[in-house]
C-alpha cells in the first residue's frame, strides 16, 4: 500500500492519515498538502475520507484514492509552480527596475555634466569644459555624438585663439 502512495507524491508532497475504529468500522481520513505553499486556498481542501470493514479498507484503499488523491496532488502542485513563477517575475522585476534606475541616474549625471559643459564653454572657459567633456565622455552611459559635437565646438574654440591682442 505505501509503495503506491509513494508513488503518487512528490519529494515536498505530506499526506495525512488519519484512521479511526469504531464498533468494528474504520475510518480513514486522508489529506494531502504541499510542503511550502503559500496559498491561502490549500486550506479549503477537506479531507477525503473511506469508511468500512479493516478487510474492506485493505483491499480497496489504492483503488480509492488514487484518483482523488492524484488531482489533488496535481493541483497543489500547479499551485506551487504558480507561486513560484511569481516569486521569480516579482523578483525579476524588482531587478529591472533597480536597473532601470540605476541607467536613469547614470543618464542624468551624464546630462547634468553636459548642461555645465555647455556653461562653461558660453561663459569662453574653454579648458574648463574641454576638461569637463573628457570626464563626461569617459561615463559609461555617454551619448558619444554629443560629445564629438561638443569636442569639435571646443576645438574651434581653443585653435582660434591668437597670440596677440588687437
Amino acid at each position: 500500500m505505501f509503495i503506491e502512495i509513494a508513488d503518487l507524491m512528490s519529494d515536498s508532497d505530506m499526506l495525512t492519515l488519519v484512521v479511526t475504529k469504531k464498533d468494528g468500522i474504520i475510518s480513514v481520513s486522508v489529506l494531502p498538502k504541499k510542503v511550502g505553499l503559500k496559498d491561502e486556498a490549500k486550506n479549503h481542501l477537506s479531507p477525503m475520507v473511506l469508511r468500512g470493514t479493516p478487510e474492506e479498507i485493505d483491499q480497496h484503499f489504492i483503488s480509492q484514492v488514487r484518483s482523488p488523491l492524484e488531482k489533488t496532488i496535481g493541483m497543489l502542485t500547479n499551485m506551487a509552480v504558480y507561486e513560484k513563477s511569481m516569486e521569480e517575475t516579482i523578483a525579476k522585476s524588482k531587478a529591472a527596475t533597480e536597473a532601470k534606475k540605476q541607467e536613469d541616474a547614470k543618464k542624468k549625471a551624464f546630462t547634468e555634466k553636459m548642461k555645465k559643459v555647455e556653461t562653461l564653454f558660453n561663459e569662453k572657459k574653454i579648458s574648463e569644459a574641454a576638461l569637463l567633456l573628457k570626464q563626461a565622455s569617459d561615463m559609461p552611459c555617454a551619448d558619444k555624438k554629443q560629445c564629438e559635437i561638443m569636442k569639435s565646438k571646443i576645438d574651434v574654440e581653443l585653435n582660434s585663439g591668437t597670440l596677440f591682442v588687437d
